[in-house]
Protein backbone atom coordinates (compact mmCIF):
# COMPACT_ATOMS: atom_id res chain seq x y z
CA UNK A 1 0.00 0.00 0.00
CA UNK A 2 1.18 3.48 -0.76
CA UNK A 3 0.55 5.20 2.60
CA UNK A 4 1.38 8.63 1.20
CA UNK A 5 -1.40 8.29 -1.40
CA UNK A 6 -3.76 6.94 1.25
CA UNK A 7 -2.97 9.93 3.49
CA UNK A 8 -3.68 12.27 0.56
CA UNK A 9 -7.03 10.52 0.09
CA UNK A 10 -7.80 11.06 3.78
CA UNK A 11 -7.01 14.77 3.42
CA UNK A 12 -9.31 15.06 0.38
CA UNK A 13 -12.06 13.21 2.26
CA UNK A 14 -11.62 15.48 5.26
CA UNK A 15 -11.90 18.59 3.07
CA UNK A 16 -15.01 17.29 1.26
CA UNK A 17 -16.81 16.07 4.40
CA UNK A 18 -15.40 18.27 7.13
CA UNK A 19 -18.75 19.06 8.76
CA UNK A 20 -19.90 15.44 8.71
CA UNK A 21 -16.57 14.12 9.99
CA UNK A 22 -16.72 16.62 12.85
CA UNK A 23 -20.13 15.23 13.79
CA UNK A 24 -18.74 11.68 13.79
CA UNK A 25 -15.75 12.87 15.81
CA UNK A 26 -18.10 14.56 18.29
CA UNK A 27 -20.01 11.32 18.70
CA UNK A 28 -16.87 9.26 19.16
CA UNK A 29 -14.78 11.66 21.19
CA UNK A 30 -17.30 13.09 23.61
CA UNK A 31 -15.07 14.53 26.31
CA UNK A 32 -17.21 17.09 28.02
CA UNK A 33 -19.84 17.01 30.67
CA UNK A 34 -21.72 14.01 29.26
CA UNK A 35 -18.67 11.77 29.25
CA UNK A 36 -17.69 13.01 32.72
CA UNK A 37 -21.13 12.11 34.08
CA UNK A 38 -21.09 8.70 32.41
CA UNK A 39 -17.59 8.02 33.73
CA UNK A 40 -18.52 8.99 37.28
CA UNK A 41 -21.68 6.89 37.13
CA UNK A 42 -19.79 3.85 35.81
CA UNK A 43 -17.43 3.92 38.79
CA UNK A 44 -20.27 3.41 41.29
CA UNK A 45 -18.16 5.18 43.91
CA UNK A 46 -16.47 8.46 44.61
CA UNK A 47 -13.48 9.30 42.40
CA UNK A 48 -10.46 11.45 43.18
CA UNK A 49 -10.04 14.47 40.90
CA UNK A 50 -6.61 13.24 39.79
CA UNK A 51 -8.00 9.87 38.66
CA UNK A 52 -10.80 11.70 36.89
CA UNK A 53 -8.33 13.92 35.01
CA UNK A 54 -6.36 10.88 33.86
CA UNK A 55 -9.47 8.93 32.83
CA UNK A 56 -10.85 11.81 30.76
CA UNK A 57 -7.50 12.66 29.18
CA UNK A 58 -8.01 16.36 29.82
CA UNK A 59 -5.80 18.99 31.39
CA UNK A 60 -6.18 19.70 35.09
CA UNK A 61 -7.40 23.21 34.25
CA UNK A 62 -10.12 21.90 31.93
CA UNK A 63 -11.21 19.33 34.52
CA UNK A 64 -11.29 21.99 37.25
CA UNK A 65 -13.61 24.12 35.10
CA UNK A 66 -15.73 21.10 34.22
CA UNK A 67 -16.09 20.12 37.89
CA UNK A 68 -16.94 23.68 38.89
CA UNK A 69 -19.64 23.78 36.22
CA UNK A 70 -21.03 20.38 37.25
CA UNK A 71 -21.04 21.35 40.92
CA UNK A 72 -22.85 24.60 40.12
CA UNK A 73 -25.54 22.57 38.31
CA UNK A 74 -25.90 20.27 41.30
CA UNK A 75 -24.57 17.16 39.52
CA UNK A 76 -21.64 16.47 41.84
CA UNK A 77 -20.28 17.12 45.29
CA UNK A 78 -16.60 17.71 45.94
CA UNK A 79 -15.30 16.71 49.34
CA UNK A 80 -11.68 17.03 50.52
CA UNK A 81 -10.11 13.71 51.54
CA UNK A 82 -10.00 13.33 55.32
CA UNK A 83 -6.38 12.15 55.31
CA UNK A 84 -4.96 14.37 52.57
CA UNK A 85 -6.87 17.66 52.22
CA UNK A 86 -5.16 18.30 48.86
CA UNK A 87 -7.10 15.40 47.35
CA UNK A 88 -10.68 16.04 46.31
CA UNK A 89 -13.25 13.26 46.18
CA UNK A 90 -16.00 13.63 43.57
CA UNK A 91 -19.42 11.99 43.89
CA UNK A 92 -22.58 12.20 41.84
CA UNK A 93 -25.69 13.65 43.42
CA UNK A 94 -29.14 12.21 42.70
CA UNK A 95 -29.52 14.90 40.02
CA UNK A 96 -26.13 13.90 38.61
CA UNK A 97 -27.13 10.23 38.50
CA UNK A 98 -30.27 11.11 36.54
CA UNK A 99 -28.29 13.33 34.15
CA UNK A 100 -25.67 10.60 33.70
CA UNK A 101 -28.40 8.17 32.64
CA UNK A 102 -29.75 10.73 30.15
CA UNK A 103 -26.22 11.38 28.81
CA UNK A 104 -25.67 7.64 28.40
CA UNK A 105 -28.95 7.31 26.51
CA UNK A 106 -28.01 10.22 24.19
CA UNK A 107 -24.58 8.73 23.49
CA UNK A 108 -26.06 5.28 22.91
CA UNK A 109 -28.64 6.71 20.50
CA UNK A 110 -25.89 8.48 18.52
CA UNK A 111 -23.77 5.33 18.34
CA UNK A 112 -26.73 3.18 17.30
CA UNK A 113 -27.57 5.69 14.54
CA UNK A 114 -23.98 5.65 13.26
CA UNK A 115 -23.56 1.87 13.43
CA UNK A 116 -26.93 1.14 11.83
CA UNK A 117 -25.96 3.45 8.98
CA UNK A 118 -22.71 1.58 8.49
CA UNK A 119 -24.25 -1.87 8.64
CA UNK A 120 -22.99 -4.90 10.54
CA UNK A 121 -19.74 -5.63 8.70
CA UNK A 122 -18.62 -2.01 8.41
CA UNK A 123 -19.59 -1.38 12.05
CA UNK A 124 -17.32 -4.19 13.19
CA UNK A 125 -14.51 -2.85 10.99
CA UNK A 126 -15.11 0.71 12.22
CA UNK A 127 -14.89 -0.36 15.86
CA UNK A 128 -11.81 -2.49 15.16
CA UNK A 129 -10.02 0.34 13.34
CA UNK A 130 -10.95 2.90 16.00
CA UNK A 131 -9.67 0.62 18.75
CA UNK A 132 -6.49 -0.14 16.82
CA UNK A 133 -5.90 3.55 16.11
CA UNK A 134 -6.51 4.47 19.74
CA UNK A 135 -4.08 1.79 20.92
CA UNK A 136 -1.46 2.98 18.41
CA UNK A 137 -1.84 6.57 19.59
CA UNK A 138 -1.70 5.45 23.21
CA UNK A 139 1.59 3.67 22.55
CA UNK A 140 3.03 6.82 21.02
CA UNK A 141 1.35 9.52 23.16
CA UNK A 142 4.56 11.43 23.68
CA UNK A 143 4.75 12.15 19.95
CA UNK A 144 1.51 14.15 20.15
CA UNK A 145 2.04 16.02 23.43
CA UNK A 146 3.90 18.91 21.79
Amino acid sequence: MNYHEAAEELIRTQMMYSKQLCKIADIIASRGEDLALILLHSRNDAVYAGEFTTALGLTTGRVANLLKQMERKGYITRIPDTEDRRKICISLTETGIACAAEAHDRMLKDYVWLLEGLGEQDSRQFIRVLRQGAELLHQHETLFEK
